[in-house]
Protein backbone atom coordinates (compact mmCIF):
# COMPACT_ATOMS: atom_id res chain seq x y z
CA UNK A 1 0.00 0.00 0.00
CA UNK A 2 1.38 3.42 -0.88
CA UNK A 3 0.22 5.03 2.39
CA UNK A 4 -1.44 4.23 5.70
CA UNK A 5 -4.78 5.60 4.52
CA UNK A 6 -6.12 2.42 2.88
CA UNK A 7 -5.07 0.35 5.90
CA UNK A 8 -6.86 2.73 8.27
CA UNK A 9 -9.98 2.60 6.09
CA UNK A 10 -9.82 -1.20 6.02
CA UNK A 11 -9.45 -1.26 9.81
CA UNK A 12 -12.55 0.89 10.20
CA UNK A 13 -14.57 -1.24 7.77
CA UNK A 14 -13.62 -4.63 9.19
CA UNK A 15 -14.01 -3.46 12.81
CA UNK A 16 -17.48 -2.05 12.18
CA UNK A 17 -18.53 -5.18 10.32
CA UNK A 18 -17.27 -7.44 13.11
CA UNK A 19 -18.99 -5.59 15.94
CA UNK A 20 -22.24 -5.25 13.99
CA UNK A 21 -22.51 -9.07 14.13
CA UNK A 22 -20.52 -10.01 17.24
CA UNK A 23 -22.20 -11.62 20.25
CA UNK A 24 -20.40 -12.69 23.43
CA UNK A 25 -19.63 -16.40 23.27
CA UNK A 26 -19.50 -16.49 19.47
CA UNK A 27 -16.85 -18.71 17.87
CA UNK A 28 -17.73 -18.09 14.21
CA UNK A 29 -19.37 -15.09 12.57
CA UNK A 30 -20.45 -15.34 8.92
CA UNK A 31 -20.39 -12.37 6.58
CA UNK A 32 -20.54 -11.66 2.87
CA UNK A 33 -18.75 -9.38 0.42
CA UNK A 34 -22.02 -7.43 0.01
CA UNK A 35 -22.14 -6.77 3.76
CA UNK A 36 -18.54 -5.55 3.61
CA UNK A 37 -19.45 -3.12 0.83
CA UNK A 38 -22.53 -1.96 2.73
CA UNK A 39 -20.45 -1.13 5.82
CA UNK A 40 -17.96 0.84 3.70
CA UNK A 41 -20.83 2.78 2.14
CA UNK A 42 -22.28 3.52 5.60
CA UNK A 43 -18.87 4.83 6.71
CA UNK A 44 -18.63 6.92 3.51
CA UNK A 45 -15.48 5.07 2.44
CA UNK A 46 -14.94 4.49 -1.28
CA UNK A 47 -14.05 0.83 -1.60
CA UNK A 48 -12.57 0.18 -5.04
CA UNK A 49 -11.50 -3.40 -4.42
CA UNK A 50 -13.62 -5.15 -1.75
CA UNK A 51 -11.76 -8.52 -1.91
CA UNK A 52 -8.53 -6.72 -0.97
CA UNK A 53 -9.96 -6.00 2.48
CA UNK A 54 -10.28 -9.71 3.20
CA UNK A 55 -6.93 -10.48 1.55
CA UNK A 56 -5.20 -7.90 3.74
CA UNK A 57 -6.24 -9.62 6.96
CA UNK A 58 -5.62 -13.09 5.60
CA UNK A 59 -2.13 -12.50 4.18
CA UNK A 60 -0.64 -9.18 5.25
CA UNK A 61 -1.87 -7.96 8.61
CA UNK A 62 -3.48 -8.99 11.87
CA UNK A 63 -7.05 -7.92 12.42
CA UNK A 64 -7.43 -4.60 14.28
CA UNK A 65 -6.68 -4.66 18.01
CA UNK A 66 -10.29 -3.94 18.94
CA UNK A 67 -11.25 -7.28 17.37
CA UNK A 68 -8.28 -9.15 18.85
CA UNK A 69 -9.27 -7.87 22.29
CA UNK A 70 -12.24 -10.23 21.90
CA UNK A 71 -10.00 -13.21 21.14
CA UNK A 72 -7.66 -14.57 18.47
CA UNK A 73 -9.91 -14.09 15.44
CA UNK A 74 -9.00 -14.92 11.84
CA UNK A 75 -10.88 -14.69 8.54
CA UNK A 76 -11.70 -17.85 6.65
CA UNK A 77 -13.25 -18.20 3.15
CA UNK A 78 -16.56 -20.07 3.06
CA UNK A 79 -17.49 -19.95 -0.62
CA UNK A 80 -17.91 -17.39 -3.38
CA UNK A 81 -18.32 -13.98 -1.73
CA UNK A 82 -18.79 -15.59 1.68
CA UNK A 83 -16.45 -15.55 4.66
CA UNK A 84 -16.34 -16.09 8.40
CA UNK A 85 -14.61 -14.55 11.35
CA UNK A 86 -13.32 -17.64 13.12
CA UNK A 87 -12.13 -17.66 16.73
CA UNK A 88 -8.80 -19.49 16.75
CA UNK A 89 -6.61 -20.95 19.47
CA UNK A 90 -3.48 -19.76 17.67
CA UNK A 91 -2.11 -16.69 15.91
CA UNK A 92 -3.14 -16.48 12.24
CA UNK A 93 0.36 -16.41 10.77
CA UNK A 94 3.24 -18.89 10.81
CA UNK A 95 6.40 -17.78 12.61
CA UNK A 96 9.42 -18.91 10.60
CA UNK A 97 12.33 -20.02 12.75
CA UNK A 98 15.22 -17.55 12.58
CA UNK A 99 18.94 -18.13 13.09
CA UNK A 100 19.12 -21.28 10.98
CA UNK A 101 22.43 -22.24 9.38
CA UNK A 102 22.16 -21.67 5.63
CA UNK A 103 22.74 -24.81 3.56
CA UNK A 104 24.75 -23.85 0.48
CA UNK A 105 23.55 -25.19 -2.87
CA UNK A 106 25.22 -24.54 -6.27
CA UNK A 107 22.96 -22.11 -8.09
CA UNK A 108 21.57 -23.81 -11.20
CA UNK A 109 19.31 -20.93 -12.19
CA UNK A 110 20.32 -19.86 -15.72
CA UNK A 111 22.04 -16.49 -15.50
CA UNK A 112 19.84 -15.01 -18.21
CA UNK A 113 16.77 -15.93 -16.13
CA UNK A 114 18.30 -14.46 -12.98
CA UNK A 115 19.27 -11.31 -14.88
CA UNK A 116 15.73 -10.57 -16.01
CA UNK A 117 13.69 -12.05 -13.14
CA UNK A 118 11.78 -9.72 -10.84
CA UNK A 119 11.77 -10.02 -7.05
CA UNK A 120 8.41 -11.74 -6.66
CA UNK A 121 6.77 -15.12 -6.11
CA UNK A 122 7.25 -16.14 -9.75
CA UNK A 123 11.01 -15.60 -9.58
CA UNK A 124 11.09 -17.59 -6.36
CA UNK A 125 9.19 -20.49 -7.93
CA UNK A 126 11.53 -20.49 -10.94
CA UNK A 127 14.58 -20.59 -8.68
CA UNK A 128 13.12 -23.47 -6.67
CA UNK A 129 12.34 -25.40 -9.84
CA UNK A 130 15.70 -24.93 -11.59
CA UNK A 131 17.61 -25.81 -8.43
CA UNK A 132 15.43 -28.85 -7.67
CA UNK A 133 15.02 -27.60 -4.12
CA UNK A 134 11.83 -29.57 -3.57
CA UNK A 135 13.74 -32.81 -4.25
CA UNK A 136 16.63 -31.76 -2.00
CA UNK A 137 14.35 -30.61 0.80
CA UNK A 138 12.03 -33.62 0.83
CA UNK A 139 14.69 -36.23 -0.10
CA UNK A 140 12.40 -37.78 -2.71
CA UNK A 141 12.35 -37.50 -6.50
CA UNK A 142 9.90 -34.78 -7.51
CA UNK A 143 8.42 -33.56 -10.78
CA UNK A 144 6.68 -30.29 -11.46
CA UNK A 145 3.03 -30.91 -12.33
CA UNK A 146 1.23 -27.58 -12.62
CA UNK A 147 1.35 -23.89 -11.66
CA UNK A 148 -1.24 -21.27 -10.68
CA UNK A 149 -4.11 -23.59 -9.84
CA UNK A 150 -7.37 -21.84 -9.06
CA UNK A 151 -9.99 -24.24 -7.80
CA UNK A 152 -12.64 -24.73 -5.14
CA UNK A 153 -12.66 -27.01 -2.14
CA UNK A 154 -15.77 -28.15 -0.38
CA UNK A 155 -16.73 -25.91 2.53
CA UNK A 156 -13.96 -23.40 1.81
CA UNK A 157 -14.76 -21.95 -1.60
CA UNK A 158 -12.14 -20.78 -4.09
CA UNK A 159 -8.45 -21.20 -3.32
CA UNK A 160 -5.21 -20.83 -5.25
CA UNK A 161 -2.19 -23.13 -5.27
CA UNK A 162 1.03 -21.46 -6.46
CA UNK A 163 2.81 -24.62 -7.59
CA UNK A 164 2.19 -28.35 -7.55
CA UNK A 165 4.66 -31.24 -7.62
CA UNK A 166 4.33 -35.00 -7.59
CA UNK A 167 7.02 -37.23 -6.14
CA UNK A 168 8.07 -40.79 -5.51
CA UNK A 169 10.39 -42.31 -2.93
CA UNK A 170 12.67 -45.34 -3.16
CA UNK A 171 9.92 -47.62 -1.87
CA UNK A 172 7.53 -46.53 -4.62
CA UNK A 173 5.27 -44.38 -2.42
CA UNK A 174 3.78 -41.52 -4.43
CA UNK A 175 3.28 -38.00 -3.10
CA UNK A 176 1.48 -34.80 -3.96
CA UNK A 177 3.33 -31.64 -2.92
CA UNK A 178 1.39 -28.34 -3.07
CA UNK A 179 3.61 -25.29 -2.64
CA UNK A 180 2.73 -21.83 -1.36
CA UNK A 181 5.23 -19.10 -2.29
CA UNK A 182 5.58 -15.73 -0.59
CA UNK A 183 7.30 -12.57 -1.77
CA UNK A 184 10.28 -10.99 0.07
CA UNK A 185 7.95 -8.30 1.43
CA UNK A 186 7.66 -8.65 5.22
CA UNK A 187 3.95 -7.88 4.90
CA UNK A 188 3.42 -11.00 2.79
CA UNK A 189 2.71 -13.49 5.56
CA UNK A 190 2.06 -17.21 5.58
CA UNK A 191 -1.24 -18.18 7.20
CA UNK A 192 -2.20 -21.46 8.85
CA UNK A 193 -5.47 -21.46 6.92
CA UNK A 194 -3.54 -21.30 3.62
CA UNK A 195 -1.62 -24.41 4.66
CA UNK A 196 -4.69 -26.36 5.75
CA UNK A 197 -6.42 -25.38 2.49
CA UNK A 198 -3.55 -26.92 0.51
CA UNK A 199 -4.04 -30.15 2.44
CA UNK A 200 -7.81 -30.08 1.81
CA UNK A 201 -7.12 -29.52 -1.89
CA UNK A 202 -4.79 -32.54 -1.99
CA UNK A 203 -7.21 -34.79 -0.09
CA UNK A 204 -10.05 -33.79 -2.40
CA UNK A 205 -8.19 -34.06 -5.71
CA UNK A 206 -5.43 -36.59 -5.06
CA UNK A 207 -6.82 -38.90 -2.35
CA UNK A 208 -4.48 -41.78 -3.24
CA UNK A 209 -1.31 -39.72 -2.88
CA UNK A 210 0.38 -38.76 0.38
CA UNK A 211 0.33 -35.00 0.84
CA UNK A 212 3.44 -33.06 1.85
CA UNK A 213 2.51 -29.34 1.87
CA UNK A 214 5.41 -26.89 1.52
CA UNK A 215 5.81 -23.13 1.81
CA UNK A 216 8.66 -20.96 0.51
CA UNK A 217 9.79 -17.52 1.66
CA UNK A 218 12.86 -15.55 0.50
CA UNK A 219 15.31 -14.45 3.19
CA UNK A 220 17.44 -12.03 1.22
CA UNK A 221 19.30 -12.39 -2.07
CA UNK A 222 19.48 -16.06 -3.12
CA UNK A 223 18.39 -17.27 0.31
CA UNK A 224 15.20 -19.31 0.57
CA UNK A 225 13.32 -20.75 3.51
CA UNK A 226 11.42 -23.97 2.82
CA UNK A 227 8.92 -25.14 5.41
CA UNK A 228 7.12 -28.49 5.37
CA UNK A 229 3.89 -29.09 7.28
CA UNK A 230 2.00 -32.21 8.22
CA UNK A 231 -0.99 -33.24 6.14
CA UNK A 232 -3.66 -32.02 8.56
CA UNK A 233 -6.62 -30.19 6.97
CA UNK A 234 -7.49 -28.49 10.27
CA UNK A 235 -5.92 -25.02 10.49
CA UNK A 236 -6.06 -25.24 14.29
CA UNK A 237 -3.88 -28.34 14.44
CA UNK A 238 -1.63 -28.39 11.36
CA UNK A 239 2.01 -28.12 12.42
CA UNK A 240 5.51 -27.63 11.04
CA UNK A 241 7.46 -30.79 10.22
CA UNK A 242 10.77 -29.25 9.18
CA UNK A 243 12.36 -25.93 8.19
CA UNK A 244 15.51 -25.42 6.11
CA UNK A 245 17.30 -22.31 4.87
CA UNK A 246 19.11 -22.65 1.54
CA UNK A 247 21.68 -20.31 0.07
CA UNK A 248 22.22 -20.49 -3.68
CA UNK A 249 25.84 -19.85 -4.63
CA UNK A 250 27.75 -19.52 -7.87
CA UNK A 251 31.43 -20.43 -8.12
CA UNK A 252 33.76 -17.44 -7.98
CA UNK A 253 34.60 -16.07 -11.40
CA UNK A 254 31.47 -17.51 -13.00
CA UNK A 255 28.82 -14.91 -13.71
CA UNK A 256 28.02 -11.46 -12.46
CA UNK A 257 26.33 -12.70 -9.28
CA UNK A 258 29.30 -14.61 -7.82
CA UNK A 259 29.55 -14.55 -4.04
Amino acid sequence: MPSNAPQKDYDRIITNLFFSKFKEGSSEIAFTKDELVAVARKLKITLRNPPDVVYTYRSRSNLPQAILDKGSWVIKPKGKGRFSFLKSKRKPFVDIQEGLHAIEIPNALPEIVEKHASEDEQALLASIRYNRLVDIFTEITCFHLQSHIRTTIEGEGQIEIDDLYVGIDRDGTEYILPLEAKSPDDRDKLGWIQISNMVSFALQNFPKLKCRPIAAKPAGHNKIYLIEFDNNPNSEDVSIVQVKLYKLKREKGKGAHST
